[in-house]
């Protein structure tokens, strides 16, 4: 779990491997300064990753 928080992640707006934790569930990129909310250990979570294909299917739905 400390290897999880310590870590750097990719950056979504940027693509960069600079995301690291500044406090729980709050993640900062070192290379374009945003902020996102994240887990409290993992940048990530499991039910984010469903919400995300959630709304990706919907937009698929309601293009067609």
């Amino acid at each position: 779990m400390e290897i999880t928080q310590h870590s750097r992640y990719a950056c979504p707006a940027c693509g960069k491997n600079g995301v690291k934790r500044t406090a729980v569930g709050i993640w900062k990129c070192k290379a374009c300064k945003k902020v996102y909310a994240g887990g409290a250990y993992t940048f990530g979570t499991p039910s984010a990753g469903t919400v995300r294909s959630t709304i990706r299917r919907l937009r698929e739905v309601a293009e067609t």
